[in-house]
């Protein structure tokens, strides 16, 4: 719901706010937000959260079964 206009605004101040809020409108539909690339996830590697990866040993002496 919008709040009704305050009754001490001037005519030129209302009309002032009025301007801004098209040119803000108008701005948004002409320069829309970049849209990101999604983030893409590594799920056959496991790595320390800090982004190295493991040491050999550990990858290597892992046998299932």
């Amino acid at each position: 719901m919008v709040a009704p206009i305050p009754p001490y605004l001037s005519p030129a101040r209302l009309e002032y706010l009025q301007q801004l809020t098209d040119a803000s409108r108008l701005r948004a539909v002409l320069y829309p937000s970049p849209k990101l690339p999604p983030v893409r996830r590594r799920s056959s590697s496991r790595q320390y959260p800090g982004g190295r990866p493991n040491p050999w040993r550990t990858a290597r002496g892992r046998r299932r079964g």
